[in-house]
């Protein structure tokens, strides 16, 4: 395999990660992202949930996704040797009675046999929450510290001499012959893991991104007390251990902003207070807000610029980059240094027939 020149755009956990694998692979890459800038990995809870949503669906790819995304965590954890990937029990609580009759035909489906565990009957959970219809266990979740990682690999770089802690401008990138060049470098590949970012940026900026806020709350509360486990009952519930939680999250598509707001923390703590009984004080210590890069197909964007040769993107990860990075991330290496073709499922191939007009850019300014 020949060693090649790559720029990596954006710190964060796709990013990161992609920057590592490049590293491990014997090629040379450079880091740009800025750690002042809003990154929803960043604030993000890093949980790992194989069965989400009110209609109670497997995620897409998990039984592909699950193991090499523990491998991964853990082949960090041992180079690093840092604490990142904690597998965990969780409990979803059933709303009402169609909730109940939606997971027994579930619990009946062989696909959802690795995922779904027992049925808990009404009251047998614990007396801190409401319980009018039981609950059930979902098998195989796990949350990822992100912060934890985000801040390891960002200063396994820095000392490398190989990440750049600085907001990227599209403007100052050029194509010279085969290459690009950015400022004093020059490199065969630019792979763009902006996040929402990808909405400025030119190459890019006609894939349909969906971003939507998130904001979660870590909370205090030191008369709750809870086996240790992820708790989802309306919203989710993450116990640290020390009488802090993490609850989350909102989901808005149409505020931009990346900034908590009144109206978020509101939306969490009128949830919880809902299933948590009341004698349980709650106080916020903490407020996170970010945008997710969702996409219009609930699909990744990954692959190669249709028109500029050298020019790729790994973005749209959503709200489930824990899981996805690492798997994507190996397929789209083995792509980029392989020739292997992509997955049309998350290949940005899809798109360019769609659009009105085939991008086009003066990749020269």
């Amino acid at each position: 395999m020949s060693i090649q020149k790559h720029i990596v755009v954006g710190a964060g956990l796709a990013g990161c990660l992609l920057a590592w694998r490049l590293e491990q692979a014997g090629q040379d890459v450079t880091l740009i992202g800025s750690t002042t800038m809003p990154n929803a990995s960043q604030v993000a809870g890093g949980i790992i949930n194989p069965v989400t949503g009110r209609w109670m669906t497997k995620s897409w790819g998990f039984d592909m996704l699950i193991s090499h995304a523990a491998a991964t965590y853990r082949e960090l954890e041992q180079q690093f040797e840092v604490e990142l990937y904690h597998p965990i029990p969780l409990v979803r609580y059933c709303q009402n009675s169609i909730d109940v009759k939606r997971v027994g035909r579930r619990m009946r489906n062989p696909r959802y046999a690795n995922v779904l565990g027992d049925s808990i009957d009404k009251g047998d959970g614990p007396d801190s929450f409401e319980d009018t219809h039981g609950s059930f266990q979902i098998k195989q979740a796990a949350y990822v510290q992100l912060p934890l990682l985000l801040q390891t690999l960002r200063e396994h770089f820095t000392q490398a001499g190989i990440f750049r802690d600085e907001t990227f401008s599209h403007a100052d990138l050029t194509r010279q012959d085969s290459q690009w060049s950015y400022h004093d470098l020059e490199a065969d590949h630019i792979i763009f893991s902006e996040g929402v970012g990808m909405q400025a940026n030119p190459w890019f900026n006609w894939l349909p991104l969906t971003p939507a806020k998130g904001e979660t709350l870590i909370l205090e509360c030191p008369t709750l007390d809870l086996p240790r486990a992820i708790y989802h009952h309306r919203k989710w519930l993450l116990p640290y251990g020390d009488h802090t939680f993490r609850l989350g999250a909102t989901f808005d598509s149409n505020d931009a902003t990346s900034e908590p707001t009144t109206a978020g923390a509101r939306t969490l703590l009128d949830a919880a207070r809902s299933f948590i009984a009341p004698q349980h004080a709650l106080t916020v210590k903490q407020h996170y807000a970010g945008l997710r890069p969702s996409t219009k197909d609930i699909r990744p964007f990954i692959g190669d610029h249709p028109t500029e040769p050298g020019l790729h993107i790994f973005n749209g990860l959503g709200s489930k980059g824990a899981s996805l990075a690492p798997e994507l991330i190996r397929q789209f290496l083995a792509h980029l240094l392989g020739g292997q073709p992509l997955d049309p499922e998350i290949d940005i191939a899809r798109f360019v027939e769609t659009v009105t007009n085939p991008p086009q850019t003066d990749a020269t300014h």
